[in-house]
């Protein structure tokens, strides 16, 4: 159950705390079952989700804060009111003492009222007759009526409408009216995509309700019965015309089709023409191999792409048990450099998926091959002990540690000193990490090695500190004093546990007395007991 404990609990007190603040700038908040999607508008817009369908709350939001963030919990929270509202007053419970005619009463006036009402009422009594096929397609020009380019704030307005609008349709499928409710989602589809290249929808969520409506359509084909050859001219018309951003897989729809429409569909695609369609067509004429279960024949379509999408090909080995090919074309990926531990597309491999698939086939030097590419392409610990764990399978873990070590110091520059104090640090040698740092600049792991010191090392953990506090301090710059304090704050209780802080005292003196004009910076360190 979605509840504050439970929010707070995931998302811990310092996050859910400015979850409560943003509560309040969350826009267009749309709750179906057992997740919640809005906007939180403050500096930039961001579009956030929350899930508590499984035993774990689990969220998306279109920052980089992660899964639960403050923008997921303050939809959390913001959909924890509106469903208490739902549940506020205990309307089945109250219907049950209603007679028939009451009931009958209630409806007629709702139907007069609303005209979703209505519609409900029309849809449950006459199925697909053409006067409620036709109500419905009139509700989604109502709602989705945006005369002109729809700018950034009302983006989310018109996404909301057009969500409200899905919610009513997908009740009607969700009762067995597929047949009713088919034209007025495929009207709603293109609706939509029009009103996307006619709008600022850089949150994206006018394109969420357009690709919403698409998946309804498909299950609306599926669920009914539509013309099958019909819908597969449509469909091959409506991908050929270029929505990028739209998802509408043949898998959504060959469901509704019969042999003729497949034909009509496959021949359609092969009708395609034109150079800048070329990865759309053989996208679609994968599907189609893929729907008739020819694996040879997708993968020669993606193996003639440039470059060879390889993780499709080799997924496609693999559910098809075709092992020795599996590995014939992770050599091949490995050769061609589309092996990366960062990447992930279906023209690249993943690193540490190729070499145990590699070496559990017996390939130990193919498989270290790999792990070796990837420690140079990012030395650093991740990559050093993935290659060095791999080594212990085969016996060599003393020559390839010889060898990443060496790879590390002949590195770039910038990567040597980081890299070798990532290593050591990982490996719990701290000696190794600071003479790392000597010889080749600590980089941007100065912070690491300062945190891994500040115990048995903390005048040296201080001195690191007050290298960066000294740089930053060169640019008067508002947005960097809240970090200067910060790192002066450490620094402080660093000197205190080494013993000198009367020296902290006269450095921190200097730096009030050289920069004591800059009245911001000045209000940062008094705010931290400076």
């Amino acid at each position: 159950m979605l509840t504050e404990e439970a929010l707070r609990a995931a998302a811990g007190d310092r996050v859910f705390r400015h979850g409560e603040d943003a509560v309040a700038r969350v826009h267009g908040l749309h709750v179906v079952g057992s997740t919640a999607q809005g906007s939180v508008q403050a500096r930039r817009v961001h579009v956030a989700e929350l899930d508590w369908s499984g035993t774990e709350l689990s969220g998306r939001c279109t920052c980089s804060a992660g899964e639960l963030c403050r923008h997921a919990v303050a939809v959390g929270l913001a959909a924890i009111a509106e469903l208490a509202g739902r549940e506020a007053i205990p309307v089945e419970a109250q219907l049950a003492r209603l007679s028939v005619e009451d009931l009958r009463d209630i409806v007629a006036e709702l139907a007069a009222r609303d005209p979703a009402v209505a519609r409900m009422v029309a849809v449950r009594a006459g199925g697909g007759a053409g006067e409620t096929v036709d109500a419905l397609v009139a509700a989604v020009d109502t709602a989705l009526s945006t005369r002109g380019f729809v700018d950034h704030r009302r983006s989310f307005d018109v996404a909301h409408d057009a969500q409200d609008l899905l919610d009513e349709l997908e009740g009607h499928l969700d009762g067995g009216a597929a047949d009713a409710v088919r034209p007025a989602l495929r009207h709603a589809l293109a609706e939509l995509v029009q009103i996307v290249e006619q709008a600022d929808d850089s949150s994206g969520v006018l394109q969420a309700a357009g690709q919403r409506a698409a998946d309804l359509y498909a299950r609306s084909c599926r669920e009914g019965h539509p013309d099958a050859v019909q819908l597969a001219r449509w469909l091959v018309e409506f991908r050929a015309a270029g929505h990028a951003w739209l998802q509408t897989p043949l898998a959504d729809f060959a469901a509704a089709f019969d042999a003729e429409a497949l034909a009509v569909y496959e021949a359609g695609v092969e009708q395609l023409t034109g150079a800048d369609r070329r990865r759309d067509v053989d996208r679609m004429r994968v599907e189609l191999a893929d729907h008739r279960g020819d694996v040879d024949g997708a993968i020669a379509i993606l193996a003639a792409d440039d470059p060879p999408a390889y993780a499709a090909v080799v997924r496609r080995l693999r559910e098809a048990g075709r092992d020795d090919e599996v590995l014939d074309w992770m050599e091949r990926a490995a050769r061609a450099g589309r092996v990366s531990g960062r990447l992930r597309s279906d023209h690249v491999l993943d690193a540490m998926d190729v070499a145990t698939t590699l070496a559990d086939a017996g390939r130990g030097r193919a498989a270290l091959d790999v792990l070796r590419a990837q420690f140079r392409d990012s030395p650093g610990h991740t990559t050093y002990d993935a290659l060095v764990r791999m080594a212990d399978r085969f016996g060599l873990r003393d020559d390839e540690r010889a060898w990443a070590l060496a790879a590390a110091d002949a590195a770039l520059p910038w990567f040597r000193g980081p890299a070798r104090i990532e290593i050591a640090l990982g490996e719990g040698d701290l000696a190794a990490a600071w003479a790392a740092a000597e010889q080749h600049g600590a980089g941007h792991r100065w912070r690491q090695l300062a945190e891994a010191s500040a115990e048995t090392m903390p005048r040296e953990a201080a001195d690191l500190y007050r290298r960066v506090v000294d740089e930053d301090l060169r640019i008067a710059d508002t947005k960097r004093y809240p970090g200067i304090a910060a790192m002066l704050a450490q620094v402080r209780d660093l000197y205190a546990a080494a013993g000198a802080g009367a020296e902290f005292a006269e450095y921190l003196a200097e730096i009030r007395t050289r920069f004591g004009r800059r009245t911001s910076l000045m209000a940062q360190l008094d705010r931290r007991g400076l």
